[in-house]
């Protein structure tokens, strides 16, 4: 998310269809350059043909689909009377309405049995996030199913004056295609496990309501009983290596009522390997030592086979062909790769540095330094970069990933605005992301921003910036979902909100947004609220169990592992040296000076000790090779003042400013509290505050403000560039490319996708491709089973 070089007003570089959008739905015409001369094609409802699969909700789309015709549709409903309504009136694939004691409601009807019509609730516009700006007749489909009686039909909707070619799922939110509602692949994740045999592990709600899901192996089931071994998890501090998927199977049974098993979800166990803690591993998978796998039972044959057949179908799954737009130093492009769900091939920022730094972990990519939109131009045209870069052409882009400056949005920018987002050039750049998509229609798009993204208005419409994306990509073929999610929740050791939006393809599977899988100290996970065009506010379901399954990762987890050093006391207020500096350095903590203009710390060192933990260990891993030395732990250069107010906080969490004026330090003329300053030491983000090594980062800014919460929790100085690094699940194998003062790499960090969410987002992307197979699968076989019958 690196802003541009220039701050200057610019016009946007945008594709035609999206600045129809721009200027139909949010009434914005200026501002932006259109770079293509294609005329606008807004997509119409689904091509009958375009509708596969069996199923009554399949069958039902094509005969409603088979009735419409290429006729302009205008811009309003129009209904017929039903005369008489019965079973004799009424046909699968008709679009009805149906009259409550004291409502209406709509239906695609999917059956007719005796006495009942069965059908699939079917919403306006004004039902969803985007009701301000569809079409006014514009309906979806939904999940809720509906029996009714026949003479409570009023009228039938005529098939030509609407369009129809989503599915609305309101508990994501999510607009579906078409084929995935008529597949059944839109429905909730389950909350309970229905099957399950012996030899399986599975998920178990917690004994002592803690944190953690237990897991547990079934071993007898019994007409009212149901044996299980549970797997104990490794203390939190155990003395010897901390492996988060390690489990000890107990000495005995475990006898469970049938009546109250509530498995939440199977998970795997197998032995301990070496790629324990691989950035690949599954979520719910886990290991038990070779020595204590005698206590478990064979696992069920048929779920063994089942997990086999996924695993040999994810590995014979090619990556995707990904392009990173506004890349930055490459967070989001490595997660997703490391995932295993694609490989970045393209990328592009403005800034120099960034640039450079992703190339250096990404030598094979096509990296271009440059405005986003001039690239965009340039692509269009069939051009190639001044350096001789050739852009992608359609085809060759699978996923397209992008992090849009965010400073307009953003809450920590006190300059952002909530109310007229279109003022801050930067903020539309979202609309270049669009026409990237537009161009090279990639299967996927990921795209991710602050929190406050989705506050914006646009056009004077609430959550503007969110309906412009949904409503863009809507046009362009695109199913979409969006939410909100908790960094800390998906293995970072860091708190970072922030709001994702994944997008499939017609006649892809969407993929759902990762659900938490990692305890945020007892957090339960983060809701996205949209209101409907009734002022009815919603929340996304499924978000609000604190339960996870993998522990969190703390400071300390994070960044134990690496040299220790303090910055050196210049003295200059009071004078020394003191009782802790000379005891720290007899403990052979190095006491550095800080130099005006000089890096402090470590270029290149050994680490303190090897790797501690799973996280540390996959910071070191390249390849299957552990790093040996750790490089740029260093900290930039700061003012003597500055300096002797932050070695002078006391070795304690969360110890503050105030810990200047206590006995332990005694030095309350650190504090200055002259009248220039006042405004500084009242304001909740000056601080010079001191992390909990127990607990988690806070956010990281592009800078490492001495004032802020950025002091190491057990070392006299601020964070180094590699313990930021760390907090954003950089590996050690990155180097940022960077000025003298290192201050170009903690902004590229600042502004980095978080690794462990990146690799969540690109597991979901793996999960709705293993969907797609298997729906493909399935269609293949009924489609063999219906050739042998006729």
């Amino acid at each position: 998310m690196t802003p541009g070089t220039s701050c200057e007003r610019k016009l946007i570089k945008t594709t035609r269809s999206v600045a129809a959008v721009l200027s139909s739905d949010f009434g914005i015409r200026s501002g932006f350059e259109v770079v293509d001369h294609s005329p606008t094609q807004f997509r119409p409802s689904s091509p009958r043909s375009a509708i596969v699969g069996s199923t009554p909700e399949a069958n039902a789309l094509r005969c409603f689909l088979g009735q419409q015709t290429h006729e302009d549709r205008g811009r309003h409903i129009r209904v017929h009377a039903v005369p008489n309504p019965s079973l004799s009136t009424v046909r699968v694939g008709d679009l009805v309405e149906a009259r409550y004691v004291s409502s209406q409601r709509y239906l695609l009807v999917l059956s007719l049995s005796l006495r009942t019509i069965c059908g699939a609730e079917v919403v306006l516009r004004t039902k969803t996030l985007l009701h301000d700006v569809a079409a006014e007749n514009e309906v979806f489909l939904t999940q809720t199913k509906i029996a009714i009686n026949p003479s409570i039909v009023t009228r039938r909707i005529e098939p030509n004056s609407v369009v129809l070619r989503y599915a609305w799922d309101e508990r994501r939110p999510a607009f579906v295609g078409l084929n995935q509602w008529a597949a059944h692949s839109i429905d909730s994740e389950a909350e309970k496990l229905e099957v399950y045999h012996e030899g399986d592990f599975v998920l178990l709600p917690p004994q002592d309501d803690g944190p953690l899901l237990d897991i547990a192996q079934v071993h007898r089931i019994r007409k009212t009983d149901v044996y299980v071994r549970h797997l104990k998890r490794q203390p939190s501090r155990a003395a010897e290596f901390k492996h988060d998927r390690l489990l000890m199977p107990a000495d005995e049974l475990t006898r469970i009522e049938r009546a109250s098993f509530e498995p939440i979800a199977l998970c795997q166990v197998s032995l301990l390997t070496a790629s324990a803690s691989s950035w690949y591993t599954d979520t719910t998978k886990f290991f038990v030592p070779e020595e204590k796998s005698g206590l478990l039972r064979p696992t069920c044959l048929q779920c063994t086979n089942a997990h086999r057949k996924e695993r040999q179908q994810r590995h014979g799954t090619p990556p995707l062909t990904a392009l990173e737009l506004m890349c930055g130093a490459g967070g989001l492009s490595i997660g997703l790769d490391l995932s295993g769900a694609c490989e970045t091939k393209y990328a592009l920022d403005a800034d120099a540095d960034s640039t450079k730094t992703f190339h250096a972990h990404h030598p094979t990519a096509k990296v271009y330094c440059g405005d986003a939109g001039d690239a965009l131009q340039l692509a269009v045209s069939g051009q190639h970069s001044a350096d001789g870069i050739v852009f992608p052409r359609r085809g060759e882009v699978d996923l397209i990933a992008a992090g849009p400056p965010c400073q307009g949005f953003s809450r920590k920018n006190p300059m952002a605005s909530r109310e007229a987002a279109e003022r801050d050039p930067r903020n539309l750049l979202v609309c270049t992301v669009l026409g990237w998509v537009d161009h090279l229609r990639p299967k996927y798009l990921i795209l991710e921003n602050v929190e406050g993204f989705t506050s914006a208005k646009l056009g004077g419409h609430d959550q503007g910036m969110v309906k412009l994306v949904m409503s863009s990509l809507l046009q362009l073929g695109y199913g979409v979902t969006c939410g909100y999610v908790q960094a800390g929740a998906f293995g970072s050791p860091q708190s970072r909100k922030r709001f994702v939006l994944m997008a499939a393809r017609e006649g892809l599977t969407l993929p759902r947004l990762p659900r938490p899988s990692h305890d945020f100290l007892g957090q339960a996970g983060v809701r996205y609220y949209w209101s409907d065009g009734d002022g009815q506010s919603h929340a996304t379901e499924g978000s609000c169990r604190p339960t996870a399954v993998l522990p969190g990762i703390t400071v300390m987890d994070a960044i134990s592992d690496l040299p220790m050093f303090d910055w050196k006391d210049p003295h200059l207020i009071y004078a020394g040296p003191d009782t802790i500096e000379l005891e720290r350095e007899e403990q052979g903590i190095p006491q550095l000076e800080v130099v005006k203009g000089e890096p402090t710390g470590f270029a290149h060192v050994a680490y303190r000790s090897g790797p501690q933990n799973s996280y540390q260990e996959r910071m070191r891993v390249l390849e299957g090779q552990m790093t040996r030395c750790v490089t740029q732990h260093q900290t930039s250069d700061y003012g003597g003042h500055v300096v002797e107010r932050v070695v002078n906080v006391e070795l304690e969490p969360g110890a503050n400013y105030d810990s200047w004026s206590q006995p332990s330090v005694n030095k309350p003329a650190l504090l200055n509290r002259s009248q220039a300053h006042t405004d500084h030491w009242n304001d909740e983000h000056f601080k010079f505050e001191r992390l909990d090594g127990d607990r988690y980062f806070k956010t990281l800014m592009t800078t490492v403000p001495a004032q802020g919460s950025m002091l190491h929790p057990t070392q006299r100085r601020l964070l180094s560039v590699r313990e930021c690094a760390r907090a954003q699940g950089f590996p050690d194998w990155v180097d940022f490319h960077t000025d003298t003062n290192m201050r170009s790499a903690y902004r590229q960090i600042g502004n980095a996708v978080p690794i462990p969410l990146a690799n969540a987002l690109g597991k979901s992307l793996i999960a709705a491709r293993m969907t797609d197979s298997r729906l493909a699968e399935e269609l293949k076989a009924s489609r063999i089973v219906s050739i042998i019958i006729d």
